[in-house]
Parts: C-alpha cells; sequence; structure tokens
C-alpha cells in the first residue's frame, strides 16, 4: 500500500511538525522542518516516505514516531520506511 502524500503531511502537521507540500514545475518539493527534497510529480509516494522517514529520524517525540517504533518492535525489528504497492 501507498503512503498518502497529503494524509502524511496533515498527520504531522496535526503533531505540531512543520511540514509542507507544494508543487513547482512538474516537482513535488516536500518539506520537514528545515529538511527539503524533491521529486518527480508521479512519484508522491516517495515524498510521503521521504517525510515520514524524516520525521522519524528527526522527531523521536511524534506520534508518527511513536507509532512507527510500536510497530517495528511489533514486528520484531526494523521496518522499512519504502511504500508498498
Amino acid at each position: 500500500m501507498r503512503r498518502d502524500l497529503f494524509l502524511t503531511v496533515e498527520m504531522l502537521q496535526r503533531d505540531g511538525l512543520s511540514a509542507d507540500v507544494r508543487f513547482v514545475h512538474g516537482l513535488i518539493e516536500v518539506r520537514l522542518d528545515d529538511e527539503r527534497a524533491m521529486f518527480p510529480a508521479s512519484r508522491a509516494d516517495k515524498a510521503a516516505d521521504w517525510l515520514a522517514a524524516s520525521a522519524v529520524m528527526n522527531h523521536p517525540e511524534s506520534e508518527l514516531s511513536k507509532l512507527w517504533l510500536l510497530l517495528a518492535k511489533a514486528a520484531g525489528g526494523a521496518i522499512p520506511f519504502g511504500s508498498r504497492r
């Protein structure tokens, strides 16, 4: 299942994180705090994955990070950040 970019941004914003997305010249630009990344417009799932990974690594206190770590622990170790089709 692919991660939804706009839902990911909304979840991070509701948790008080400075996340944003915008479209620039056929590209998706995502931002979390001062970090930015760009992806082809056809790869919104990769942009959402980047946001999730960045939140987990840089904001361990966030609800998304806590959930991610809980799921990883239940799965017996690390789980990949990538969306599944």
